[in-house]
């Protein structure tokens, strides 16, 4: 029997439109658009909720809600950008700067330990080894220096990289009702076949990584607000630039905590020493165990529901193979994965009332 491509499609169109899906993600990654379109869908979904829900209690139309919901956002980044970017952009030239000091000055700690209890010599090199610039960034101080300065010199793109997306959305939510109706119109369209097998799963798919990004967001602002009350009291400098490490780090779920941790303890130690390293340890602890103890079982639970050991894991495999992004997008992909695909029907229901709940 001849091979019928036509047909082979078909039996497998499922399958083919998949691949598609993934092709297009893969493209838009390798152009550089995936952030854009990341940030986009980001504030879609975050402010598509505030103004469902202020549509829900008002009689103000949608449209109104819409420019004075983005307004008001806009007015909030401005306003931390004229404050807040110029000191983050001097405090991390300057924590850049006087980084080779730091690092000498807890090898040259280390080594005085090691003089003064010999059983120690061997863990502290270990210890040395593993704390070193080289190891821990993967380039010696000069690279890292010049990749700093190189990253902040393009701040000014990537802020009008975040405004573009800014506008991407609002242009969407702007008239949202009616881009909504075309795209059921599909259905009955040529690219029926596409709807039919894409629109449930994508829209599960947005859902749950939505959900999931936002959760981790309030998590990490609530973290930020803490360190920086904690940093405030025990007068280690500079705040801004590490309640910014603490904010980005925190949207890693886990592993978030131990990478911006370490900023914090180096300069407290380039600060006050050993006794300061303990106060500020004691602060990241207690921080974080409220996290741990009140805002993820409110939080992040109800999206994830999965162990921190698990959730571990999958950062770093995430790491591994895909880098930042495979960290950012790593467990809510696998939720959805494990939901959907593996679990099947009882996912799809779960994630309708976890749907309806986001909407109250």
């Amino acid at each position: 029997m001849p091979f019928d491509i036509v047909q082979f499609i078909r039996t497998n169109k499922m399958i083919f439109i998949w691949v598609l899906f993934f092709a297009l993600v893969y493209v838009a990654r390798s152009y550089g658009l995936f952030g854009l379109l990341f940030i986009t869908f980001i504030l879609c979904f975050t402010f598509n909720n505030v103004i469902h829900w202020l549509c829900s209690r008002t009689r103000i139309h949608r449209v109104v809600w819409t420019i004075a919901v983005y307004l008001i956002f806009l007015a909030v980044i401005v306003t931390i950008l004229s404050f807040v970017l110029p000191k983050l952009v001097f405090e991390t030239r300057s924590f850049v700067q006087k980084l080779p000091e730091m690092m000498d000055k807890l090898s040259q700690f280390l080594d005085k330990t090691a003089v003064q209890s010999p059983d120690m010599a061997v863990p502290v090199v270990r210890i040395k080894k593993f704390l070193s610039v080289e190891n821990i960034a993967g380039t010696d101080l000069e690279g890292l220096f010049n990749v700093v300065v190189g990253w902040f010199n393009q701040v000014t793109s990537y802020v009008s990289y975040f405004l573009l997306g800014t506008l991407f959305s609002f242009l969407i939510l702007l008239d949202f009702p009616a881009l909504r109706r075309q795209t059921a119109a599909l259905r009955t369209s040529r690219l029926k076949d596409f709807y039919e097998i894409m629109a449930e799963s994508v829209a599960q798919f947005a859902m749950t990584v939505g959900t999931a990004f936002q959760a981790q967001m309030l998590i990490a602002l609530a973290n930020t607000m803490m360190t920086a009350v904690g940093l405030w009291v025990l007068g280690i400098h500079p705040i801004v630039l590490l309640c910014t490490v603490v904010f980005f780090c925190g949207l890693i779920p886990v592993l978030g905590v131990f990478i911006s941790s370490a900023p914090i303890l180096l300069v407290a130690f380039n600060s006050g020493g050993p006794t300061l390293v303990f106060w500020a340890l004691v602060m990241v602890v207690l921080v974080h165990l409220f996290e741990a103890y009140v805002l993820n079982p409110r939080i992040i639970s109800v999206v994830f529901k999965i162990s921190p050991l698990l959730i571990l894991i999958i950062v770093y495999l995430g790491h591994v193979f895909f880098g930042l992004w495979g960290m950012l997008l790593g467990v809510p992909v696998s939720v959805f994965i494990y939901r959907h695909f593996i679990v099947g029907a009882g996912a799809v229901a779960a994630d309708g009332a976890l749907e309806k709940s986001t909407e109250c």
